[in-house]
């Protein structure tokens, strides 16, 4: 089991490996686009999509912006798709219960949790920024703060936390930096393979009655469920490999929606935390004040999430209603995929150019 997740974790380091390769094209594209923030919401969607790593398109956006073609008031919106984007992974991990009506109902809708969350946060807060610029201002006015004193961590090296990833894929693709394509189709071959290894140790392990209580020790109280989803996304420095670990969780009802729904907004936390130390390890202005945009839309999130119940039970209900219908007819499981993710935005990003 271990050495499957690690597989995947390997394959979506190449994926986002050979698409740094080909970053340049996808800034261009940036740059291309007509200055509308909706347009700009689905680059990010999409780009995080197809990456698999929010963080991906994050890089991205910190050398758009500091080269002045990209303006902080538009990388949000970049932001907030991208945060949606990255969502991809679970939803993809999903579908590999598709073969059993229930469990795929029951898979699906802890999938869509990570979706709706991001959904309805850029709901809230997009309106916001369009009318007052309150994200990047305020992103502005706390990285101001960093680089008006001495911060020792501006000129300190840090590599993150990390599993070894990004060693493993160096030292076996280093060579093959003039071959991104190839890279790629290697990242999608590893990935499919990886994804039937997991679906398949899941369901023999998880859909059993197995002596695994995770939610004595890592979902005990929503409280704890919190705090392990923005620890183990730190460690691991991805929002889409811990969420997908929900999957199998919520499919075989070792936990319910409500408290991993609590651990999904914990992990949309915990992967900003390693961007926004590396942005500030480059002393480079710009570049943290895009990663502060990124933790300011989760932490508020999961402020308004928290405190307001009626919002709380808003994820979990659409997503029950989501796998019910997937359930009722699995190929709008599919759809469901390609159309958010894929299909959408495209279609728009494709018709601003």
């Amino acid at each position: 089991m271990i050495c499957a997740f690690y597989l995947m974790f390997i394959s979506f380091g190449v994926m986002k490996y050979s698409f740094t390769l080909l970053g340049g094209g996808f800034a261009e594209e940036l740059v291309a686009a007509a200055h509308n923030p909706f347009i700009y919401f689905f680059i990010g969607l999409l780009g995080a999509a197809i990456f698999q790593s929010s963080s991906a398109v994050t890089s991205i956006l910190v050398g758009a912006v500091g080269l002045g073609q990209v303006s902080l008031d538009d990388a949000v919106f970049v932001v907030m798709g991208a945060n949606i984007g990255t969502t991809v992974t679970s939803t993809i991990v999903a579908l590999s219960y598709i073969d059993n009506k229930s469990v795929f109902m029951r898979a699906l809708s802890g999938a869509a949790l990570h979706d709706f969350f991001n959904i309805f946060v850029a709901i809230i807060l997009m309106p916001l920024e369009l009318t007052t610029g309150f994200l990047s201002n305020l992103s502005q006015i706390i990285a101001s703060s960093f680089f008006s004193t001495d911060l020792p961590i501006k000129n300190a090296h840090f590599s993150g936390v990390g599993i070894g990833v990004d060693t493993i894929i160096d030292s076996l693709f280093s060579g093959m930096t003039d071959h991104p394509f190839i890279l790629l189709g290697i990242a999608i071959v590893m990935m499919i393979f990886s994804l039937k290894l997991i679906g398949g140790m899941t369901k023999e392990v998880l859909m059993t009655k197995s002596k695994l209580k995770a939610e004595d020790f890592v979902f005990k109280n929503d409280f704890v469920s919190l705090i392990s989803g923005l620890s183990l996304t730190a460690v691991v420095q991805s929002s889409s490999i811990t969420s997908s670990l929900i999957v199998p969780l919520t499919a075989s009802k070792k936990i319910g929606l409500s408290r991993a729904f609590m651990f999904i907004m914990g992990a949309n936390v915990g992967t900003t935390i390693t961007a926004l130390l590396a942005a500030l390890a480059t002393g480079t202005e710009y570049g943290v004040e895009i990663a502060l945009t990124h933790v300011l839309f989760n932490v508020i999130g999961v402020i308004i999430f928290t405190t307001i119940p009626i919002l709380k039970k808003l994820p979990v209900w659409y997503s029950k209603k989501l796998g019910y219908l997937a359930a009722r007819e699995r190929i709008f499981g599919f759809l469901y995929l390609f159309t958010l993710f894929f299909v959408l935005p495209f279609i728009l990003v494709w018709l601003s150019t």
